[in-house]
């Protein structure tokens, strides 16, 4: 088992990625994987991009062969997803080269008409172990598994995604049994090499490869931070989301004694953008202006807003407040709930000028976001933000931002008992059992159940759900007429962590 440093893949700011200098004997098969990439410009703070993840992924072809996979979640949500369904994101994906995908959780968000027509324009092939139509019959052109022949060996790969409550067209069925059974298949194949393409969660994988000697390698997403775990010699991969990075993994040995060499690539400046990937992607962002308007300023901003999933779905910040502040002036209401997957732009906003695209671009969902109000008594509000630092929710989309409260949690404590304390008001009086609030929350909890929120409080504000107000309105009337144009930082100490710093 080797490690690659980035000083090993690139030589100099433009240099060639290099590939690693495997020992005796060659003929290795090398993997560039990336995931959970919603977007295929460059990020606000200059990293990302398509058109340099093809640079990288032709260079490594131009020294010998490479299978350039993407682990789910592409077609959506992003803010030229929310008109265009995906399709930018397919015509990118063909021009850069991509050979396999796997659907993520978010792929089943588009209707089913139009996630097939993205399949069908797709020129890379598709691989779902797990996910069919919901009559058991598979998405057109989507294989269960595949082989294919590299450097001399026979590659098996399936793909999985993780079971969810999907929309109805959709049935994912148990991601291990799955597993089992296209491995079975591949070894029965005869494959050399069995790679699982996963869009499942990092504890899933890892179970996954423990359970399975025969799997030689996970290339997963899902999660949006990059990962290399290590299961008895075999590597579980993620990247960056938004193609902030991508994994690169050479194999070499054969059958039963393969090793691996691993080398996390950062996508960023030093490397120059492919010249047929980086002119669609700009026809694109053409297409997008032409629909909205040009990019305008909107607000100045004193700070520096982190605005990464990593930080948003642990821990209070800047822009959840400002978010949720927002919302509770706008509706009126006495509390202001977010669940920090609805915050979508998984980028840094750096202090100056805010655009309305940078606002639009929060809260990219089908629904877009908007706000429904309802009433809650305390001891049910305990139960929601219970929720939202539960084991399920911590580190995830589920986890709170908040306005007019403040609480404190033990994240060492079993889920359901994590609240320490009173739950208090924006004046720091504790709330009392008595007391009915208003609250404010988005649609997707609130009413679809979304992140396992359980709200039967809500039902009649969600049969009128389309009339309520988008939290993207709500964001830009406040920072323009109550804030005056000028971002401060935002009341903090509404979530404190207590106890163990192990986050449950």
């Amino acid at each position: 088992m080797r490690r690659l440093t980035l000083g090993a893949m690139l030589a100099g700011a433009m240099g060639c990625v290099g590939a690693p200098r495997a020992p005796e004997p060659l003929n290795p098969v090398r993997f560039l994987l990336i995931n959970d990439v919603y977007v295929a410009d460059t990020l606000a703070d200059g990293t990302g991009g398509l058109a340099r993840v093809a640079t990288v992924r032709n260079r490594l072809a131009d020294q010998g062969p490479v299978l350039f996979l993407l682990a789910g979640d592409f077609l959506s949500p992003s803010l030229l997803s929310k008109y265009y369904g995906g399709r930018q994101m397919v015509e990118a994906l063909n021009a850069a080269k991509l050979d396999y995908a796997t659907f993520g959780n978010h792929e089943f968000e588009l209707d089913r008409d139009t996630l097939v027509a993205r399949i069908g324009a797709s020129s890379f092939k598709w691989l779902s172990s797990n996910c069919t139509l919901a009559d058991g019959s598979r998405f057109p052109k989507v294989l269960p598994w595949d082989t294919v022949t590299v450097s001399g060996h026979l590659v098996g790969l399936f793909g999985l995604t993780l079971s969810g409550s999907y929309r109805r067209y959709v049935r994912c069925a148990d991601p291990d049994s799955a597993a089992r059974q296209a491995i079975d298949t591949l070894e029965k194949m005869e494959a050399d090499l069995i790679v699982g393409l996963t869009h499942q969660t990092i504890a899933a994988d890892r179970n996954l490869l423990s359970r399975e000697p025969r799997l030689d390698l996970i290339l997963g997403g899902h999660e949006h931070e990059a990962h290399d775990s290590v299961v008895s010699g075999r590597h579980l991969l993620k990247a960056d989301a938004n193609a902030r990075s991508a994994q690169f993994v050479t194999l070499w040995g054969g059958k039963e004694k393969w090793r691996q060499a691993v080398g996390l690539v950062r996508i960023d400046s030093r490397l120059p953008e492919d010249t047929l990937v980086a002119p669609l992607v700009e026809r694109w962002s053409d297409s997008l202006r032409n629909r909205l308007g040009p990019e305008r300023k909107v607000a100045t901003t004193e700070i520096g807003m982190d605005a990464r999933d990593a930080v948003s779905r642990r821990q209070e910040s800047a822009l959840g407040n400002l978010v949720t502040d927002a919302v509770r002036a706008g509706t009126g209401a006495d509390v202001a709930l977010l669940n920090a997957g609805s915050m979508r732009l998984d980028d840094v906003i750096p202090p100056g000028e805010v655009s309305n695209y940078q606002l639009e671009s929060i809260f990219l969902f089908a629904d877009e976001t908007r706000m429904v109000t309802f009433p809650l008594g305390l001891a049910r509000l305990r139960e929601v933000l219970e929720h939202g630092v539960s084991e399920a929710s911590l580190g995830k989309g589920g986890f709170l931002q908040v306005s007019g409260l403040s609480f404190a949690y033990d994240p060492s404590r079993p889920s359901g008992s994590r609240l320490v304390g009173d739950i208090r008001g924006p004046g720091g009086q504790a709330i009392a059992a008595d007391d009915t609030l208003t609250v404010a929350f988005g649609v997707y909890p609130s009413c679809e159940g979304g992140d396992g929120y359980r709200l039967p409080e809500a039902k009649a504000s969600c049969q009128q759900w389309e009339s309520a107000p988008r939290a993207a309105d709500l964001l830009l009337q406040y920072v323009t007429d109550s804030l005056g144009g000028r971002v401060r930082a935002p009341a903090a100490g509404r979530i404190s962590r207590t106890g163990s710093t192990n986050p449950g």
